[in-house]
């Protein structure tokens, strides 16, 4: 006779498993959900198939035609809305401000839902609040900051110089100078050229192993304990390890003032000395971790797949460079020269367009039960925006898929349409650098045009077809850079 506990237990597991493959009441549409994995078998497969989680997801939003697609990964359900509307809600909702906790999540901020990218509630608005402003008070968004990316673009410029027309990775030089000029900012100083490097080097592999290290490790966390290096488990291990031995030297080096002058790091241990509650070495070594990630590649790609577009289109640097000489001659580029090149400021709308650096935004946590578009989204589901898809809507931009500068200049010779770009996200979760990564794409491309010809090698043209896994990235290529004779 089968004993009444072992009954017990086998409904308790059916109904168990029923629950997990029935979708809410008016949840949106999507792919049919199994036991304990949802869809994320499909999604798997569809991303192996077109490269990358973003085209997948896409795909299976035209298949299911709708602007909001639901999905169940693991056990977490994930919504990705599409549609400006459906974006904009997102981005500015109370709703939409929180971030999810999971395991993968907590691996990526050193064990730990801290700093500011993935802490949500009081501590994110009291430490992003207080992070920007100690950032301004030592410069940051002000003309300080602004000579500092022109002392860095100058920098840039003597590199290119000394390969003299010979060709060179212009993406490793422009993701050196961004991180530089970022670090200087919350340390005081420089990061030693050779451990900057290697650092670079984990970012850009954690950058493409991150969704299947973030689907993996998220759906079956054990999974690190079987195959670490295939799970991604210990290259972000190696990636923390690393980034927190350089945190920790520069926080003690302040500790014993070691720095010159002021920065983020002084600001943040002054608070740590007053005891005030949320300062503490964890904290800081955490927001340092986020400014190194979200700055480590980011601005430097935007910049990366401008020079390639100019080596694809001669007309187009032609035409930049006329401008640029035309209206500043010799004067090294400002910040305030963007309202006057009008057509080379439109070229890098573009770029940020065409080229989406973080097509899947997010990820989000909803605070409550809420709808989006008329679908019913419960409490604590992820959320990701599909901003990709959104700058290539044909409702929005005329042939999307062709590369236009000339899109976002009026008949007056005005700037238009950026209000219908998204490359630094809307709301109070808004990327706080985004006044350092334009001025620093705008600065540095202006001085490169300003000096250099951009040439492809022997006239082949490298691809357009980018990498994409947590950012787009241009694929490896190489730059001839010619002084101009002026």
């Amino acid at each position: 006779m089968i004993p009444l506990s072992f009954i017990l237990l086998l409904i308790i597991i059916i109904i168990v498993i029923f629950k997990s493959v029935i979708k809410p009441k008016n949840y949106p549409p999507g792919p049919k959900w199994i036991p304990y994995l949802g869809c994320s078998n499909v999604v798997n497969e569809l991303t192996i198939q077109h490269g990358s989680q973003w085209k997948a997801l896409s795909a299976l939003a035209k298949e299911f035609s709708t602007s909001v697609l639901g999905l169940k990964m693991g056990m977490e359900l994930v919504v990705v809305v599409y549609g400006e509307k459906n974006i904009r809600q997102v981005f500015t909702e109370k709703e939409f401000e929180g971030r999810p906790d999971n395991f993968f999540i907590r691996l990526r901020c050193l064990g730990k839902r801290l700093g500011i990218t993935f802490a949500d509630g009081p501590l994110w608005r009291e430490q992003r609040l207080f992070a920007v402003k100690q950032l301004r008070s030592v410069g940051f968004g002000k003309s300080k900051m602004e000579k500092e990316i022109q002392n860095e673009m100058m920098s840039i410029l003597k590199c290119f110089k000394r390969y003299r027309g010979k060709p060179c990775d212009p993406q490793n030089v422009l993701a050196t100078s961004v991180m530089n000029v970022l670090w200087t900012y919350i340390a005081g100083e420089r990061i030693e050229e050779k451990r900057l490097k290697y650092l670079l080097e984990l970012l850009s592999a954690r950058s493409k192993a991150f969704t299947i290290a973030g689907g993996l490790l998220n759906q079956a966390p054990w999974c690190r304990f079987i195959f670490p290096e295939l799970s991604g488990y210990s290259l972000i291990n190696r990636m923390n390890e690393q980034i927190s031995a350089v945190i920790e030297e520069h926080i003690e080096k302040h500790k014993k003032r070691l720095v010159a002058g002021s920065d983020f790091i002084y600001s943040f241990l002054e608070e740590m000395e007053s005891k005030r509650e949320g300062f503490t070495e964890e904290q800081l070594k955490t927001i340092c971790l986020d400014v190194l990630i979200a700055g480590s590649q980011t601005t430097s790609n935007v910049l990366s797949f401008a020079l390639l577009t100019l080596l694809r289109n001669r007309d187009i640097q032609d035409k930049i460079y006329k401008e640029i000489n035309q209206i500043l001659g010799t004067a090294p580029p400002t910040w305030s020269d963007v309202s006057r090149l009008v057509y080379t400021n439109a070229f890098l709308q573009e770029v940020y367009r065409y080229y989406t650096i973080v097509p899947l935004m997010g990820p989000r946590r909803t605070l409550a039960d809420t709808f989006i578009d008329g679908y019913f989204i419960p409490k604590e589901t992820t959320v990701l925006m599909a901003v990709g898809d959104l700058h290539i809507d044909p409702r929005i931009w005329c042939e999307p898929k062709k590369f236009k500068p000339e899109r976002f200049i009026d008949q007056r010779g005005a700037l238009k349409n950026i209000e219908h770009l998204y490359p630094f996200g809307l709301g109070r979760r808004r990327c706080p650098g985004d006044t350092l990564a334009k001025s620093f794409v705008f600065i540095v491309f202006v001085g490169i045009l300003q000096k250099f010809e951009v040439d492809s090698i022997d006239c082949k043209l490298p691809s357009l077809e980018p990498i994409i896994g947590l950012i787009s990235a241009p694929r490896p290529y190489s730059a001839v850079f010619t002084l101009r004779r002026n």
